[in-house]
Formats: structure tokens, sequence, C-alpha cells
């Protein structure tokens, strides 16, 4: 809170895909994710009858979505229409696509979703998130190689930082992170690759607790 466009506040977004500085705001990097393979992956999620979020460098997209998903998502993303239905008017706009994921809630049949899609694991990085999306990123691009990038515009070691995460998508950055933390729901897959845990979850002040244990121990 309190964080927005202010210089010296940082943001990586699209699951590590771009990295900003949060006064202007300001890009520092952005992993284009390739067009053909957005546009393969909306195919194959249009077959499927799956709702779609699809993200470029500046706007989100909704796709098929439910009232129930728009609702879930109210503050945290403001969708426009996919022009068209289709991605054909967004290619030959120009436009850079971040990432795309799927949308189901039905947690087990979304896992079995990501083994039937393996072709996708292949050519792009997957991975989960609020037990609700299967996301796809451009290869090799997650939210440890986001933190990566900005160490490196801060002049920071991955060893001196502290990441936090509940969701399958945060374990890259937990276990890039020279402090990886879990809170206290995270998903039990994920316990093995966190050096602490809390007590708290993110509603209870997780972040809070972390700092206050494992960074700022003496602070009063």
């Amino acid at each position: 809170m309190g964080q927005a466009d202010q210089a010296g506040q940082y943001t990586i977004c699209y699951n590590g895909g771009a990295v900003f500085e949060n006064k202007g705001p300001r890009l520092i990097s952005f992993t284009e994710m390739d067009g053909d393979l957005v546009e393969e992956i909306f195919k194959r999620g249009q077959e499927l009858g799956l709702g779609m979020h699809i993200y470029t460098e500046d706007q989100v997209y909704g796709y098929q979505l439910t009232q129930e998903e728009i609702d879930f998502c109210q503050g945290r993303a403001d969708f426009a229409a996919l022009p068209g239905g289709d991605l054909t008017a967004l290619r030959a706009s120009g436009a850079r696509f971040a990432n795309i994921l799927y949308v189901d809630t039905d947690f087990p049949r979304l896992k079995k979703l990501r083994k039937d899609l393996a072709d996708f694991e292949k050519v792009s990085e997957m991975s989960f998130s609020s037990n609700r999306y299967l996301e796809f990123n451009p290869p090799k691009v997650n939210k440890g190689t986001g933190l990566k990038k900005l160490c490196q515009e801060l002049g920071y070691q991955l060893d001196e930082t502290m990441a936090i995460g509940d969701s399958f998508n945060d374990l890259a950055m937990i276990k890039a992170a020279g402090t990886g933390v879990g809170v206290a729901n995270v998903s039990p897959e994920m316990r093995a690759g966190c050096d602490k845990i809390t007590e708290k979850t993110f509603d209870q002040g997780a972040v809070a607790e972390a700092i206050g244990r494992w960074v700022l121990p003496d602070y009063e």
C-alpha cells in the first residue's frame, strides 16, 4: 500500500516477464512472448472451452470470463474486451505479448490439464497460481528471473534478498532468493522449497511477520 507511482519502489509483473519502477511507471525489463506461441496456446484454450487472460505490455484482455472470475479479479485487473474475439487485431497492431493463462476453478482438473498439455512444457514456462490459473510464460521466464533482473538494476546480490509467497508461481522466486519464505497456508507441495514458513497467512500479516523475524528482528 502507498507504493503506487513512487520512485524507488518496484514491481515484478507478468510472472517475472517485466520489471517496473513504480514512478511513471518506468519499464526496466520486458521479455516478449512469441506471438505464434501465444496464438497456439490461445487456440488450444478455445478448443477446450476455457476462459483466458491475455497480457500485453500494457493491457490485460479477457476471453470468455465468467462474472465470478471478473469479481474475483476486481481491484487487481481491469479487463479490456478482446478485439474481434481473437488475437488477429492485436497481432496486426504490433502488440507485445507478455503471457497468457487459462482459468479453471477446479484445481485438480487444472493439474490434469497441465499433464495433457505436456507439449507446451517444452516451449514455455508453465506454472499454477491462485489454485485457478495455468499460466504460460516465455521459456525460462519466472518470478525468480524477475527477481534477478531487479537485483541487477539495484546492484544487489540474490543472497541479500528475501522473497515471500504462497502459490506455485512463487516457488522459483522463493528458491532464487537468499531467504525464501512460504506463508502459513503455502501449498503443501511447496514447503520443501522454502527456507522459512510464517505462522500467519498473507491476510493475517505474513509479510510483516517475515520482516520482523528474519530481516529486522531488533527493530522496535
